[in-house]
C-alpha cells in the first residue's frame, strides 16, 4: 500500500488552497471578499457587481488636471482584482 505524503512547506508558509467551486468558478465568498478589498483600496469608487463589465465602461477622466499615471494605476488595480476572481485565489 503507498502512502501519499505532501512535500514539506517552508517554515512559516502554509498550503493554501484553491477557492473554487465544483464548476471551477470562484465560489461567492472569494468574490465577495475581493470585492471587500478593492472596497477599501478604493472607497470612493462605486465599481458594481461586475468588475469586467466596468472595465468595459470605464472612460479615463479627460482634461486639466486630468492625471493619466493614476488613472492608469487605478484601472490595474481594478484588473488584478478582477483577474484573482477569475483565477479562483
Amino acid at each position: 500500500m503507498a502512502v501519499r505524503t505532501r512535500k514539506p512547506a517552508l517554515p512559516g508558509l502554509r498550503y493554501r488552497r484553491r477557492k473554487n467551486g465544483p464548476d471551477g468558478t470562484a465560489t461567492d465568498l472569494f468574490v465577495a471578499r475581493v470585492h471587500a478589498e478593492l472596497a477599501e483600496e478604493l472607497p470612493d469608487e462605486d465599481l458594481g457587481e461586475d468588475l469586467a463589465d466596468f472595465l468595459e465602461r470605464y472612460e479615463p477622466a479627460d482634461g486639466p488636471g486630468a492625471d493619466a499615471e493614476a488613472d492608469e494605476e487605478f484601472l490595474e488595480t481594478v484588473r488584478e482584482a478582477h483577474h484573482r476572481i477569475a483565477r479562483g485565489y
